[in-house]
């Protein structure tokens, strides 16, 4: 037993000893930091020939690469990329597919940087370079006749109409002002200097003149029919200066199958020619009255339409460039791609436009397409602001693919708005319009917006054309 203890004390003496003589030659750990940081990257076949090279910028906090814009004819199929990783580190994917439909502008993909058992993830945009197309609303001018700079006789309900053709701004009024025009030139230089419409011989109806258009240079004015025996008139004037035309008058009730009110909106809709429609939503939303134009002032054939029941007291029906589609809106219905029957073909989603949507309007513009609409305010209770919404709607070939598009895309958040302002009230009336200004080439060289609201005022947006900012 003795020498038991003392052999096992003398090995444990021994394994001491060789410890402290190798403890400093202990191998390392074996876990090493295995770090997944992206530090620099390129796509290097860039181009028709895949022969140039661009460097990408790291968010490393937001985990986002983005590149400079791609020539449109490189291989967005195949994608070559070359990074400088941390130790040890490689992309899952050094090559990869971007391919994107024709008009699309960009794409966001994943890469992942993996080293042993840990990855990282990053976002890379890629985007094509395409010349820059429509309107740069982030450099939009605004005219503002609204809030406290509303403009006067929108302070009452005497003012349920406003319209716009980029030279004149026409103001249909019952106030002790009458209806007028305002010089655009002299809104944006700050000036109020109405030019009243001559009125000789407008009368009759429930008011003589409640809605009004421009187009072409010509004004129209249409009186309000609140009723069977009440007449429902238009009036013509060739010139801001001219005295005015009856183009129609017919009793309501001398039209077949016409409801009761007419004339609390009206809907113009005629090419350079003159020859179009009028269209005005009866007041209960039992039908729509059309009348044929032509020659701009021989108006007639009255014809009564189905309408959305939805549509309410404000609706509107606006053709889509030289075209067979119009947009049909209403205070509780969707936007709606009809004929000029207000045959419905194709409806947006309550969900995917504002609430209480009128007067949509559709038009190109430096080779993009968008969708304007007012939001209107209708009575105490409405929880709608009145707001111009701009909508960038140009994917599509013509304009049902493109509200199809839309109606199915993940985001609908408008490229512009701007807001009215005002209270809910009974005859809230929104209009809408726009004006394209040309070069001396013809092309489209600035895009002009306006909208109007009772009891609100109007607004008239100045936007030039995009462009190409690439970073």
């Amino acid at each position: 037993m003795y020498k038991l203890k003392n052999i096992g004390l003398a090995a444990a003496v021994m394994m001491m000893a060789a410890l402290a003589s190798c403890g400093d030659n202990y191998p390392n750990s074996m876990d090493a930091p295995y770090d997944t940081d992206l530090l620099s990257i390129k796509i290097v076949n860039v181009g028709a020939n895949g022969d140039k090279t661009v460097e990408g910028k790291i968010d490393e906090e937001k985990k986002e690469v983005s590149f400079p814009k791609l020539d449109t004819l490189t291989n967005f199929a195949a994608l070559k990329l070359e990074a400088t990783l941390s130790d040890g580190a490689k992309l899952e994917n050094s090559v990869i597919d971007c391919k994107m439909a024709r008009d699309d502008e960009q794409k966001k993909l994943t890469i992942r940087v993996l080293n042993h058992n840990r990855y990282k993830d990053y976002f890379m945009t890629v985007r094509k370079r395409i010349p820059p197309t429509g309107a740069e609303f982030n450099e939009a001018k605004v005219y503002s006749f609204t809030g406290d700079n509303r403009y006067e006789d929108f302070n009452t309900l005497s003012t349920r109409c406003a319209d716009f053709d980029g030279q004149h701004v026409l103001v249909v009024t019952r106030s002790a002002n009458k209806p007028h025009l305002l010089k655009v030139d002299d809104l944006k230089a700050g000036v109020i200097n109405r030019l009243p419409l001559d009125l000789t011989d407008v009368g009759g109806g429930t008011f003589p003149y409640n809605m009004g258009a421009l187009a072409n240079g010509h004004v129209y004015m249409a009186s309000l029919a609140g009723g069977k025996p009440s007449p429902l008139k238009i009036y013509y004037w060739e010139t801001p200066t001219s005295a005015p035309q009856l183009i129609f008058s017919s009793v309501v009730q001398d039209i077949p199958e016409s409801g009761k009110r007419y004339g609390d909106n009206m809907s113009l809709n005629i090419d350079k020619n003159g020859d179009g429609y009028i269209f005005f939503g009866e007041n209960t939303a039992q039908n729509i009255l059309r009348l044929t134009v032509s020659d701009h002032k021989t108006v007639g054939d009255p014809t009564i339409l189905p309408a959305d029941a939805k549509m309410k007291v404000a609706m509107n029906i606006y053709r889509y460039a030289n075209t067979g589609d119009y947009l049909y809106s209403g205070l509780a219905m969707p936007i709606t791609l009809t004929g000029n029957a207000a045959e419905k073909k194709f409806s947006l989603s309550a969900e995917n436009q504002p609430a209480e949507a009128v007067a949509a309007r559709a038009f190109m513009f430096n080779k993009k397409r968008y969708l304007i609409t007012c939001a209107a305010g209708f009575g105490s209770a409405s929880k709608a602001t009145p707001t111009l919404y701009v909508y960038d709607i140009s994917k599509g070939n013509n304009l049902a693919e493109a509200l199809e598009r839309f109606e199915a895309a993940s985001e609908h958040t408008p490229v512009y708005s701007f807001i009215l302002g005002g209270a809910g009230n009974a005859a809230p009336s929104p209009t809408t319009n726009f004006y394209i200004e040309q070069d001396a080439n013809g092309k489209d060289a600035k895009l002009y917006l306006f909208a109007s609201r009772a009891e609100s005022g109007f607004v008239i947006v100045e936007v030039p054309l995009a462009q190409d900012k690439d970073d």
